[in-house]
């Protein structure tokens, strides 16, 4: 992490990571689902040391050879039998990372089988979803961590402390964005040319419990533009934006969602929208102005801005910025129409003998920018640590519910056209 003084970045020094555990030491890992997702976690676990990467499962075929080449040939793989996977006795754990369809029957699947879970986000792909994943790992005496990484930055940490700390005195209001103009960025990622149903490809086993369509390869790759695979901008962008945002603002749920959007540029055959702005009202006494879209990246893509009484703080990606607020009251605007002589009395007396509180100070606003372990290291490390110690996950089954079940009342909203509210009783979301 870095702190810029006068324009200019000093660095800080971050915690590094521990030494690589002995192979006996380290956790015996398997994956299911090997796309983008599963890739980059892979690449980040290796990084940390301390764990043993054993097996991996997937549909098609070539995520299969690619895990062959990550780990220089020595993982087993499994071709579209998961179930198989989690029957090996000398897997400790898993990493869950398929489309979100997929994303309960693996996790009930793989609690039962005795493995602990790393589950991407969002945790559940139905807001009704998420209770039943709290149950299994209770039942069940498992480890659970969800997998939006930025809660396990040393910024956001940072920027808890500040929040917590009362330096930007009440915080009333966050707005929120991610934004995106790209065809790839919209989920049109490309479809392998090998790719054959059948013959590297199990559509079947991908399908899964989703309903039964005829196969289509567009389906696959670009799962995230379908209901049935995907709740679409909410649970794939919204929902880091409100994981980071419940860690800072120490918040748990919205009591109530409204939302509105639609597909206005990207009429590519998707069925969730390309534009999308949600408002949620938090318990803890703050609003969230929340919104993306795919058609202009002009605003920064990602953004959070925590507007406080004394002061603001605006994380952008890797950096943020700590800003005073000027308590301005600019009085002369209000009293320009009184005569000059009551004007200068008013001014000139009482407690309005200045204009204002001190003007902003350019030396006040502080930047930090992360320049040290990456948060997916460091979220999956803690995993890792988690499943040695037994010790709760910080993004655990019900904060990883609750993450989740913001980004679903947004596709609630939105789709039924009516303000969707929390029911804390049954721990899931209805019709207000």
């Amino acid at each position: 992490m870095g702190l810029l003084l006068n324009g200019k970045w000093v660095p800080l020094e971050a915690a590094p990571l521990p030494r690589p555990a002995s192979p006996n030491d380290r956790v015996n890992l398997g994956f299911i689902g090997f796309g983008i997702r599963g890739n980059i976690l892979m690449e980040a676990i290796k990084k940390t040391g301390q764990a043993n990467l054993v097996a991996v499962s997937d549909c098609y075929q070539g995520h299969l050879l690619r895990a062959k080449e990550r780990t220089e040939g020595k993982i087993d793989t499994n071709f579209a039998q998961y179930k198989a996977l989690l029957d090996r006795k000398d897997i400790d754990a898993v990493i869950l990372a398929p489309p979100d369809h997929q994303h309960l029957p693996m996790v009930l699947d793989s609690l039962a089988a005795g493995k602990d879970v790393y589950i991407e986000k969002p945790m559940t792909h139905r807001v009704e979803d998420g209770p039943k994943i709290i149950e299994a790992v209770k039942r069940y005496k498992r480890v659970l961590q969800a997998g939006s990484q930025g809660r396990s930055s040393y910024l956001q940490k940072k920027a808890h402390e500040i929040v917590a700390s009362g330096q930007l005195g009440k915080v009333s209001k966050v707005i929120a964005s991610y934004n995106r103009n790209s065809s790839n960025g919209a989920w049109n990622y490309p479809i392998p040319p090998d790719l054959k149903e059948g013959v590297n490809f199990n559509w079947k086993e991908w399908l899964g419990n989703a309903p039964n369509v005829a196969y289509n390869p567009e389906r696959v790759f670009r799962y995230r533009k379908y209901w049935d695979y995907s709740g679409g901008i909410s649970t794939d962008l919204f929902v880091h934006l409100i994981t980071s945002i419940h860690f800072i603002m120490e918040a748990t749920v919205p009591t109530s969602v409204m939302a509105t959007g639609g597909i206005l540029v990207r009429k590519d055959g998707r069925e969730v929208p390309d534009t999308l702005d949600a408002l949620f009202v938090y318990p803890e006494e703050f609003n969230v102005n929340m919104g993306a879209t795919f058609n202009n990246a002009s605003v920064p893509d990602q953004g959070m801005t925590f507007l406080g009484t004394n002061g603001s703080l605006t994380l952008m990606g890797s950096s943020f910025t700590v800003a005073p607020e000027n308590h301005k009251e600019g009085y002369s605007y209000a009293i320009d129409s009184w005569p000059k002589s009551l004007q200068d009395e008013f001014m000139n007396t009482g407690d309005h003998r200045t204009e204002a509180y001190p003007p902003l100070n350019e030396e006040g606003t502080v930047s930090y920018k992360d320049t040290g372990t990456d948060s997916v290291v460091l979220h999956t490390l803690e995993f890792l640590d988690c499943v040695r110690s037994r010790k709760e996950c910080s993004e655990n089954a019900v904060v990883g519910h609750h993450a989740a079940a913001a980004g679903h009342m947004v596709n609630l909203a939105y789709r039924s056209g009516k303000k969707m509210v929390w029911d804390a009783a049954s721990d899931t979301a209805r019709e207000a």
